[in-house]
């Protein structure tokens, strides 16, 4: 059942995003419907991130705004390792889903209320999360100098946190809005990386993974 909800995303790094939407119905097909336990959070976590992937942007933030309050309902927000991912998932919903919404502010002021929740959880490990949500947050509101220099800090942070995907992506978006020929070495840089480990697609990966920009 790993293997297609938790690891569901080795099918995204084979740039197969259909494989890994049946493999999640096909797992939820054999499931209790009644309550909501660890299977359907994972689920859940693995569809909105395919819906990233494939930039069905506010597909993924209906299908996670439609959960969340279960979710809260549910004991699994006490676990804090849980409950700082889906707090950075509904967030990278909302980043991804806000330039096209008529409902952009508020999905910005979302996101920005949970990267703020994020970091009084007060653990090292969160906080490169915060910083490449509030690196999103400044480019959708047109400051683009802070957020090359958020997204600098989380490199370096998912760096020292030895959290290696995150910082490709990360490095691959300060690439992108760099834009000159140091940002593009970013670009190589985090592209050999994940290609290395089999990442077929590292623009789709990205966009999933540090949407907003």
């Amino acid at each position: 059942m790993d293997i297609r909800t938790r690891l569901n995303l080795i099918w995204l790094a084979a740039d197969d995003p259909t494989r890994a939407r049946a493999e999640v119905i096909e797992a939820l097909n054999d499931w209790p419907h009644e309550g909501f336990h660890l299977q359907h959070y994972t689920s859940m976590h693995a569809l909105v991130q395919i819906e990233l992937y494939t930039e069905d942007a506010e597909v993924a933030w209906k299908h996670i705004q439609g959960q969340w309050k279960t979710l809260e309902d549910s004991m699994l927000m006490r676990i804090q390792i849980l409950r700082i991912e889906a707090m950075h998932l509904l967030a990278r919903a909302a980043l991804a889903s806000a330039p096209r919404s008529n409902d952009q502010a508020r999905r910005l002021k979302t996101a920005e209320k949970l990267a703020r929740r994020i970091a009084s959880e007060r653990v090292a490990w969160a906080m490169p999360f915060v910083q490449l949500i509030n690196a999103a947050l400044a480019y959708q509101r047109d400051d683009r100098g802070a957020a090359v220099g958020l997204l600098a800090q989380a490199v370096e942070s998912f760096d020292l946190a030895d959290i290696d995907l995150y910082e490709a992506v990360a490095r691959r978006r300060l690439g992108e809005l760099l834009g000159d020929e140091r940002g593009q070495r970013h670009i190589d840089e985090a592209d050999a990386w994940m290609r290395k480990r089999m990442i077929k697609n590292p623009a789709a990966m990205t966009q999933m993974m540090a949407p907003g920009f």
